[in-house]
C-alpha cells in the first residue's frame, strides 16, 4: 500500500507547468486548472475551523460553497426572522481569501421547513400566497448576500426521476403552484439581482432520461425568456457507471442551449449510483479501499477531467461536493454504517491518487 501511493507522490514531478509546487511538494488544483475554469468546494464550518483544512481549500480552490448552511431551513425561522450566523462567517472566509462564492440554494423541496409551506392554521398555502412568502424570502436572502454571491443556483433538483414524469409531482412547490413556479423564481431572482447568475440545478444530468427531461425544460424557459444563465449539472457520479460519452453528450446538449455549464457537486462513490432507484437497490457490503480501489477510481476522475479540460469555455466552474474522506455526506448513505472515499484526499488529508491523475496532464 505504500509503495503503490508513493509511486504516485513520485509522479508529482511531472505535473503540469502551470501547477504552483509549494514546500510540501504537492501542486495547486485552483493553478493547474486556471487557464481551464474555476475550482471550487463545498465547505462547513468544521473545515473552516480546522487549520490544516482551512490551509488545504485556500492552496487548492478559488471558489467555496456553503454545504447546507445558505439553505433556507438553516437561514430562516418560523417567525419570520433570519439567521445568518454561520453562512456569515463561510462568506467572509471567502472575502478574505480573496475566494468567489457560490449561492446554494434558494428554492428546493428539500431543506425547506414545512411550516413555510402553510399559514397559521398549518394549511397550505395557495400558489399566490407561496409566491409572497417566495419573494420575501428570496429578497431578503439575496439582498443580504448581494455583495458576495455572484451565481445562485435558483431552483435545485425540480425533475422527476420516474419514466413518463417530467416535474417532481411530490414537491410542495409543485403541489401549490404546478410547475409554473420554476420560471416564477427566476423571474423573482432577475428582479432583485440583475447581475447575478442564475441556475439550475439538478443530479442525474449525464444519464439520457434525466437529460433529455432537463433539455426539455430548460429550452422551455428560453424559449420563454426566462432568465436562466446556466445549468449546474451535479456530479455525483459513481465511477463505475459514469462514461466519457454521457459528459460529452450533456455537454453538448446544454451548450447548444447558450448555457453556461458548472460542473456543480463533484464526488466520485466507489459503489453504484444512489439517486432515484439506485438508492433502493444498494448493495449492503462495505467496500475495503485497496489498492486497486483507489487505482480505478483515479482513471475514472483521469477521464472526468480530460473531458472536462476538452471542454474548455464551455465549463465555467466545477465544484467538488467536500475536500478530503474524513468528510463527506456519503458517510451512511445510503447504507447505514458505511463509509465511502469519493474525494482527492484521503481521511488523513493527504492527496490520494485520483488528485495526481488530474494535476498530471
Amino acid at each position: 500500500m505504500k509503495f503503490f501511493f508513493l509511486s504516485f507522490l513520485l509522479c508529482a514531478m511531472e505535473v503540469n507547468s502551470q501547477s504552483i509546487v509549494t514546500s510540501d511538494g504537492i501542486p495547486s488544483l485552483q493553478e493547474a486548472y486556471r487557464e481551464y475554469f474555476t475550482l471550487g468546494v463545498a465547505v462547513s464550518m468544521n473545515h473552516l475551523m480546522s487549520l490544516p483544512e482551512s490551509a488545504m481549500i485556500k492552496k487548492h480552490f478559488g471558489s467555496i460553497t456553503a454545504e447546507n448552511f445558505m439553505k433556507p431551513a438553516m437561514l430562516m425561522k418560523k417567525d419570520g426572522a433570519f439567521n445568518y450566523e454561520w453562512a456569515d462567517r463561510i462568506v467572509a472566509f471567502a472575502r478574505v481569501n480573496g475566494l468567489k462564492m457560490r449561492g446554494h440554494t434558494l428554492v428546493w423541496h428539500n431543506q425547506t421547513p414545512t411550516w413555510f409551506f402553510t399559514n397559521d392554521a398549518g394549511e397550505p398555502l395557495d400558489s399566490t400566497a407561496l409566491y409572497e412568502r417566495l419573494e420575501m424570502y428570496m429578497r431578503e436572502v439575496m439582498t443580504h448576500f448581494k455583495d458576495a454571491v455572484y451565481c445562485w443556483d435558483v431552483v435545485n433538483e425540480a425533475l422527476a426521476d420516474e419514466p413518463g414524469e417530467l416535474f417532481r409531482k411530490d414537491s410542495p412547490w409543485f403541489r401549490a403552484c404546478n410547475e409554473a413556479y420554476i420560471a416564477k423564481a427566476f423571474q423573482i431572482a432577475r428582479k432583485i439581482n440583475p447581475d447575478v447568475k442564475l441556475f439550475y440545478n439538478d443530479y442525474n444530468l449525464t444519464q439520457p432520461l434525466k437529460r433529455e427531461k432537463a433539455w426539455k425544460l430548460l429550452k422551455r424557459l428560453k424559449d420563454e425568456g426566462v432568465p436562466v444563465d446556466g445549468v449546474g449539472m451535479q456530479g455525483h457520479w459513481s465511477m463505475d457507471e459514469i462514461s466519457r460519452e454521457d459528459i460529452q453528450t450533456s455537454i453538448d446538449l446544454f451548450y447548444s442551449l447558450g448555457l453556461d455549464i458548472q460542473i456543480t457537486e463533484l464526488d466520485l462513490t466507489v459503489y453504484t449510483t444512489y439517486h432515484g432507484e439506485g438508492a433502493r437497490q444498494q448493495a449492503k457490503e462495505t467496500r475495503e479501499f485497496t489498492p486497486e480501489l483507489a487505482e480505478k477510481q483515479a482513471k475514472t476522475y483521469k477521464m472526468i477531467f480530460e473531458t472536462f479540460r476538452a471542454n474548455k469555455g464551455k465549463i465555467s466552474a466545477v465544484t467538488f461536493w467536500g475536500l478530503a474522506d474524513n468528510y463527506t455526506w456519503l458517510h451512511n448513505f445510503p447504507v447505514r454504517g458505511r463509509m465511502d472515499y469519493p474525494l482527492l484526499f484521503g481521511r488523513d488529508l493527504s492527496p490520494k491518487p485520483a488528485f495526481w491523475s488530474i494535476v498530471r496532464y
